[in-house]
């Protein structure tokens, strides 16, 4: 497997993890006020897993090696995503 290769799928699993988070953050906020919070949860994971997920399946073209490159890419997002919010204690009451 050439190594210019592998590298684009790590940038293409990093792309696809900004998608994926991104999403995940804007359906969160959507929540937040949203009178039917039910079907936003429900339309954002619907919509987010199903683009990723057929991102990865074309990208990786069956690959072992790339699958590996594109879930290294998409974990590094999560890495840095989980970093990057503020941890806010809930309200008691």
């Amino acid at each position: 497997m050439n190594l210019s290769i592998l590298l684009g799928m790590v940038c293409a699993g990093v792309m696809i993890g900004i998608f994926y988070f991104g999403g995940l953050w804007l359906t969160l906020n959507k929540l937040t006020g949203a009178k039917r919070w039910v079907f936003w949860l429900g339309a954002g994971f619907l919509v987010r897993s199903s683009i990723t997920m057929t991102a990865f399946w074309f990208l990786a073209a069956g690959d072992w090696q790339r699958i590996v490159a594109l879930a290294t890419g998409f974990t590094i997002v999560r890495f840095f995503s989980i970093k990057r919010i503020e941890h806010k204690p809930l309200p008691t009451s």
